[in-house]
This record gives C-alpha cells, sequence and structure tokens, in this order.
C-alpha cells in the first residue's frame, strides 16, 4: 500500500495505490493542514495498512514563514556581530531604485546576543567559550520562552564551539538551531539567516509532522524541497519549504526517463499559483541556494520558479485601465465566483468556464455544481470596468494569464542559457493542461506532454521519488589540490550514516569570481573540462587558461526505491456530445472526450477538450493529440 498527500493552497490531493488505484482532491484547510489529510481519508474510507508507505508534501513551512506564524526566536552569535543579519548584504533587486527597503527577518534586535567566544578562519580557537555566561544566557532565552539560532563565525571550519553551545541549550532545554548542523556551508549572512528561519519554523514543523503522523499512524516520507524523500523525524524546516512543488519536478525527472526524452519544462498550475522546473539531461535542475521572501537559503533546492497565476487567480482593472491577473487569488475560501462560495471576484477559472473549456456538469468528476449565470455576471461586471466587450474580456484573461507565465518560463530556459525550443512540456495540475498549448506556441515549442493523474500529479511524484540524503562543506581551495579534496569527501563519507548510491559535485568557479557552478566530480580531467562546458553555456564564454577553484563539496547518498508500474486502466463508454469553445479565432465546434475512456492509440486533432475528474486537456486548433498505452497524453503543433 502506497499513500501520497499533497496539500496546496486551495486543494489537497491523495494517491493511493492499494489493489488498485485511487486519487482524488479535497479542499484544504489553511487553519489547520493536517486536518485536510483527516478528512480525506475518513471520506474515502481509507484505513492506512501496517506495512504502509506514506508520501507527503506540504507548503505548512512556507507559509508560515510568509504569514509570520514561526516561534519568537534568538541569534546568539559572536561579540561585535550581532546585527549581522540586519545588515545583511548590499545586494538590490532594482539598482537604480533609490527608496530600497530590505526586508526584515523575523527577529527583534533585542533579542540577538553576542558571546565572548572566537575562532579564526582556518578553525583554530582564538578564544574559549565561557560556560557560566553561556548558562546564563540559556536560562534567560528559556525564561523569554524563545528558541534559539547560533552562528559563530567560520564553524563551517570546525563546529567545537557551536556544539558546546548546543549542550548547554539542551540542557536549560532551549529549543535551538546550529549553523554547524543546518549548513555546512561558508558566508555568515546566508549561514545565519538559514540557521534562523530553521530555529523559527522547526518547532512549528515538528508539532505539525508529530499530528501527521498520529493521524496516519506510521511515520511518513516528506518530499524536500531538493528533490528526494526523507523520513519526518530527520528532516529540518529549511529542507522543506518548496515541498509540494518539489514532487512535481521529481515525477518530471521520471516521465523524462520513461519516454526517452532529455529535456522537460514542468509545468504545474493549481487554483492558487503556478510553478516550473526544468528537467535538463533527464535531471531536474536545482541550485544549493534558494530564496524565499527576499531572504537568501543556504539549502539545496528544485531550481522552481513560481508565479502568482493560478485557476484562482483576480483579474482586474488597473489604475492605467488595462486587464491585470493576480497576484491575489481566491484561494480555497471562497475561491472563484463559480465555485457558490461567496466569491465575487472574477477569476481564471471563471473565465475558462464561460470560454466552454470547463464542463459545469464536471468539474471534480462532478463533485462540485458551478454556477454559470453568477459567473457570467461577475465577468460583464469587469468587462464594463475595463470598457472591453464581454467574449474579448473572456479571451483577454486567459491570454495575459498565459503571457504572465510564458514570461516565467523564460526566465528558466533563456536566463539560464537554454533554448525552449529544445523542450517538451509536461502540464499537471489542475489547470497545466489547460493553458500549456498556449505557451508552447508562445515560446515556440512544439510538444505538450500530460501524464496520468495529471490532476495529482505532484503526489504522484512522491511515489516515483527515491531517498535522498544530502552532504556539503566549504573547503575554498585549488581543483589541482587533490590530497584536499580526497580529504574533505572522505570526512562527508565517514560522517554520513546511510548507504545507497553516491554522486559527488564540485562547486567550481575562475579564482576571483564571487559564484560557483556545480559540476559532477569524476577525474580532475573530465570535471575540469565539464567546468569549461558549463560556464560557456551560462556565461557565453570560458576561461580554459584560469586557474579553477572548488569551493564546496557535495555528497549526495541516493537510496534508489523499487517503484512498480502505476496501474493505468481505460473504461469503455461514450464521450459527451461536442460544445461551443472560444479561442483567438471566435466560437469554434470542439470535439469532446472523457480521458478514462480513451484507448491506447486513440488519437484526434484540435479544437478538443479532454475531461478528466482532476484536471481538463486542452487541445487548439492546429494540434493533434494521441494517448498513448502508459496513459500518457502526446500533443504535437501541426500548424
Amino acid at each position: 500500500m502506497l499513500i501520497s498527500i499533497d496539500i496546496g493552497g486551495t486543494f489537497t490531493d491523495f494517491v493511493v495505490l492499494d489493489e488498485g488505484l485511487n486519487h482524488f482532491k479535497i479542499p484544504s484547510t489553511p487553519s489547520a493542514p493536517e486536518r485536510a489529510i483527516a478528512d480525506g481519508l475518513d471520506k474515502e474510507s481509507i484505513k492506512v495498512a501496517d506495512g504502509a508507505e506514506v508520501f507527503h508534501g506540504t507548503t505548512v513551512a512556507t507559509n508560515a514563514f510568509l504569514e509570520k506564524e514561526g516561534v519568537d526566536t534568538a541569534f546568539i552569535t559572536n561579540e561585535g556581530f550581532e546585527d549581522l543579519l540586519f545588515i545583511g548584504r548590499q545586494d538590490r533587486p532594482e539598482l537604480y531604485e533609490l527608496n530600497v527597503e530590505k526586508p526584515k527577518p523575523p527577529l527583534k534586535r533585542e533579542n540577538c546576543f553576542g558571546v565572548s567566544c572566537r575562532m579564526d578562519r582556518s578553525g583554530e580557537i582564538m578564544k574559549e567559550i565561557d560556560k557560566d555566561e553561556l548558562e546564563r544566557l540559556a536560562e534567560k532565552l528559556d525564561e523569554k520562552g524563545l528558541s534559539a539560532a547560533v552562528c559563530l563565525l567560520h564553524s563551517y571550519k570546525d563546529a567545537e564551539q557551536e556544539d558546546k553551545i548546543g549542550e548547554i541549550l539542551k540542557e536549560k532545554e532551549v529549543p535551538h538551531s546550529l549553523s554547524s548542523e543546518v549548513t555546512g556551508e561558508f558566508r555568515e549572512y546566508e549561514r545565519g539567516l538559514t540557521t534562523l528561519l530553521d530555529a523559527y519554523l522547526n518547532p512549528l514543523i515538528e508539532d505539525y509532522f508529530s499530528s501527521v503522523t498520529t493521524i496516519l499512524g506510521k511515520e511518513p516520507y516528506i518530499m524536500k524541497s531538493g528533490g528526494g524523500l526523507e523520513r519526518a523525524s530527520k528532516v529540518r524546516a529549511v529542507d522543506c519549504l518548496y515541498s509540494g512543488p518539489a514532487g512535481g519536478a521529481s515525477g518530471g525527472a521520471h516521465i523524462a526517463e520513461l519516454l526517452d526524452i532529455d529535456n522537460i519544462i514542468t509545468f504545474d498550475m493549481g487554483g492558487t499559483s503556478a510553478d516550473m522546473a526544468a528537467i535538463v539531461e533527464g535531471d531536474a535542475a536545482w541550485k544549493d541556494q534558494g530564496e524565499i521572501g527576499g531572504f537568501p537559503i543556504q539549502s539545496k533546492m528544485v531550481d522552481i520558479v513560481t508565479v502568482g497565476s493560478g485557476g484562482g487567480s483576480i483579474a482586474w482593472r488597473d489604475e492605467g485601465g488595462a486587464l491585470r491577473i493576480g497576484p491575489e487569488s481566491a484561494g480555497a475560501d471562497p475561491g472563484p465566483v463559480c465555485y457558490g462560495r461567496g466569491g465575487e471576484k472574477p477569476t481564471v477559472t471563471d473565465a475558462l468556464l464561460l470560454m466552454g473549456y470547463i464542463d459545469q456538469d464536471y468539474f471534480l468528476g462532478g463533485k462540485i455544481d458551478l454556477e454559470y449565470k453568477k459567473t457570467e455576471r461577475a465577468i460583464k461586471k469587469l468587462s464594463k470596468k475595463l470598457d472591453m466587450g464581454y467574449e474579448e474580456t473572456l479571451k483577454g484573461i486567459f491570454r495575459v494569464a498565459n503571457s504572465k507565465m510564458a514570461r516565467t518560463m523564460k526566465r528558466i530556459t533563456v536566463e539560464r542559457g537554454l533554448d525552449p525550443e529544445s523542450f517538451s512540456i509536461l502540464a499537471f495540475g489542475g489547470a497545466g493542461p489547460l493553458h500549456a498549448a498556449s505557451l508552447a506556441e508562445e515560446l515556440g515549442m512544439e510538444e505538450v506532454i500530460v501524464p496520468p493523474l495529471a490532476g495529482v500529479f505532484s503526489a504522484l511524484g512522491m511515489v516515483t521519488s527515491d531517498v535522498v540524503h544530502d552532504y556539503s562543506r566549504t573547503v575554498l581551495t585549488s581543483l589541482q589540490n587533490f590530497s584536499e579534496i580526497e580529504n574533505t569527501i572522505s570526512e562527508l563519507k565517514t560522517g554520513s550514516e546511510e548507504d545507497g548510491k553516491e554522486r559527488l559535485l564540485l562547486g567550481l568557479r575562475y579564482k576571483g569570481q564571487s559564484y560557483h557552478i556545480n559540476v559532477p566530480y569524476t577525474t580532475l580531467n573530465e570535471t575540469e573540462e565539464r567546468f569549461h562546458q558549463e560556464h560557456e553555456k551560462k556565461y557565453g564564454y570560458s576561461e580554459p587558461e584560469e586557474e579553477i577553484e572548488v569551493v564546496r563539496i557535495h555528497l549526495e547518498i541516493r537510496r534508489e526505491r523499487q517503484l512498480e508500474d502505476i496501474p493505468h486502466r481505460t473504461e469503455k463508454g461514450p464521450h459527451p456530445m461536442n460544445r461551443k469553445c472560444l479561442f483567438p479565432e471566435g466560437w469554434m465546434k470542439t470535439e469532446i472526450y472523457y480521458r478514462k475512456y480513451l484507448q491506447t492509440g486513440e488519437e484526434g486533432e484540435g479544437p478538443a477538450v479532454i475531461e478528466d475528474e482532476n484536471s481538463t486537456v486542452l487541445v487548439p486548433p492546429n494540434w493533434d493529440w494521441k494517448s498513448t498505452d502508459s496513459g500518457i497524453i502526446e500533443m504535437e503543433r501541426s500548424g
């Protein structure tokens, strides 16, 4: 028995494999996310078997940070560096903006404490810890009910002093995070901030995972931001900030392998946002430093770009009279106008219903009745504000939403030195397959792939993932310093407790540069050659004569799970009658299909709509489609 649960902003998705396949969605419960898990299991009368494996992706950590709902936290560092996290970096999102307002960390200045110990950059202790001083500080934190983030200078070189502080905090029962345990990387600001966020969120995440474990009756595997699974008890808060979207990227890598396709853009569009990631040469692109709320996070993350353009994104008129989409979303409650739960502002989903792309009687397989007349009135009200015709407004909402997402898709292709025309789009989520072909046309792409269970594919992607452990260490040495590289690798392997398939990567840069590129480590010559190639691809040039510096060493240990084929079944039954749908060319007679009745090899041409319980596929004019034996729908441009 396999159970996978993905909690999103609008819906919570379930995939259950147990002598057959069951998949469904229920509305999320943002105030208590774990309640949706209990509700879904009860609604479908699912009992978790003793030997079951459970996988879980969640946005709880992300939402807690963005909504400032973490625990009050203290920051402990070396004396004289108490303002480190408020000073930050000089980076600016807009270089010439004069009125820059830096984001403020979730930290009060009076909760920043400097301790009188010191270590130099080589890891040698210059001044020992004063135990009495630390015990007094620990008692003070305990009295104030604070969690603690500990980040000492150069502790990535030697964790001895941080470990001693951790022991004292543990004795006084103060929840804490040590930078040497959270991240083994240099750069004090980024390391300190990452540790702060871990301490700020970890108590909340531990309570949440404990509640989920109680509901399920067993400890789940958590999808980590960097791809790969880990037991809930071993996952840090900063490692699951992008837990849910990473499941879709992992599933995309599985589909790429299944179809023997090198390059895929995963496109996951739900009710609140759209997430995109690149699968390059079969692997999900990742980065060793991500970002949340304008803050850098030293944690491995799949390179996912998110845009506030989901089915629930609200359409509105700006001060200049132009039509805008999002970032405000109707969310799960009240949701789009057509849900009939009190929403009054028109959304993308409302436009898709009125354009004929969504069947008001078959939304979520007919589980939710959509209100057509009320939705029509809301769109007409917006069209009057815009001084546009009713049909022009519908097409405008669809076009603006697509343009916004196409610009985002360029960020993970063109801005990364990748040609979008060499990629296929893997579209999933409730709304992704409705928009994918239009995005492909705008970017010059020729193929769209819609996987089975598209509406719950991020949950399915977790089932296809392996258990992954990551270890990293800053080294700062020449690539030719073979002995130091090998010694560090040996230390990383000694510090790991897991068995599995090992992969080594070196973070390399030309000496004098600020940023590095992670390159697989095989032999020194091969690694050097690969670095020059990757630098050329990313920056447009390479310098073979320049000295190469190693910044970091990354060890990945992967325990591959034995994945059985996902069962795919088809039924026989009649497809619905065709209906009129609105396209840029106008209203057109459109063939309608039920995906559950599609047979292997069945094909057709657009315009067509293929309806599933949890998602809908739109095949525009000048596109062809085909259903494969694995339940995948392949779409290609024909004109």
